[in-house]
């Protein structure tokens, strides 16, 4: 699952990856507390925090100046 091609608004859990990877997108969640109910449950059975909840986020920086943000230019 790709971050670029989500609606803003999504909610998501991503595994935190190796350092050469990133983080991984695991599921999709319409609200909050799906979200933070999910990485709940994936935590609990992991030995460390490897879950977070996050929201997909409009890069409002991009939008207003016209140009790509210096954060997309490192794909």
């Amino acid at each position: 699952m790709n971050a670029h091609h989500l609606p803003c608004g999504t909610w998501l859990v991503i595994e935190s990856g190796a350092r050469d990877k990133g983080p991984l997108i695991v599921s999709r969640h319409a609200s909050c507390q799906e979200a933070e109910a999910e990485r709940d449950r994936r935590n609990r059975a992991a030995s460390e925090l490897h879950f977070q909840a996050c929201l997909v986020l409009e890069p409002i920086a991009q939008r207003m100046g016209g140009r790509q943000s210096p954060a997309a230019l490192r794909r």
